[in-house]
């Protein structure tokens, strides 16, 4: 498995992952975690220091833009437009069910961040966002750090089919390559 240099880097100083893990989470985070949840159980990482990296900067990454929705005033206006027009349909959701409104926006891509954003700019106090953020980052962690751990571990069951895959997706690429410059020559004929 260790045929990519950044596997070896891992292997010869661990602490690279760590580090690159916790700049990940901060980036996106559902693949972030799901490829460390991975690596987890291929036994690149312990399981323990990594769930307190990924923990921690998934506190910090939610800490941030819940202040950046407090400070938005001071931001560039097209910040503001874009979580208003994204989150506000929600703020009856955050004032009533704050914890449902995060789990749900965790798993929804492209929600999430405005979400955190409007619950800084609707005044929401920061103990009470904490209240509803923590259950939310305990969810989707063992959600998601699960189905890549599990990922991890069946990876030595269908590893020597992957072969086959990356003979299906290369036949796939020229396929699809091959319609699309049939249809692109059809196009041109036709106009």
């Amino acid at each position: 498995m260790v045929e990519s240099l950044l596997f070896y880097y891992l292997i010869v100083w661990p602490s690279l992952g760590y580090v690159l893990g916790a700049l990940g989470m901060l980036i996106e985070g559902d693949i972030s975690w799901f490829t460390l949840a991975f690596l987890v159980s291929q036994g690149f990482f312990n399981l323990e220091l990594m769930l307190l990296v990924v923990f921690f900067s998934i506190v910090a990454s939610d800490t941030l833009f819940f202040f950046v929705g407090r400070w938005i005033k001071y931001l560039p206006k097209f910040v503001y437009l874009w979580s208003d027009k994204i989150s506000s349909p929600f703020d009856k959701h955050i004032h009533n069910r704050p914890l449902q409104t995060l789990l749900i926006s965790k798993f929804t891509y492209g929600v999430h961040k405005p979400i955190l954003v409007r619950m800084g700019m609707i005044d929401k106090s920061y103990w009470d966002f904490m209240k509803a953020d923590l259950p939310s980052i305990f969810t989707w962690m063992a959600i998601i750090g699960g189905l890549g751990y599990f990922s991890g571990l069946s990876f030595f069951l269908v590893q020597q089919y992957l072969h086959y895959a990356e003979i299906g997706l290369v036949v796939g690429l020229v396929v699809f390559f091959v319609i699309i410059k049939l249809a692109t020559n059809y196009s041109l004929k036709k106009l």
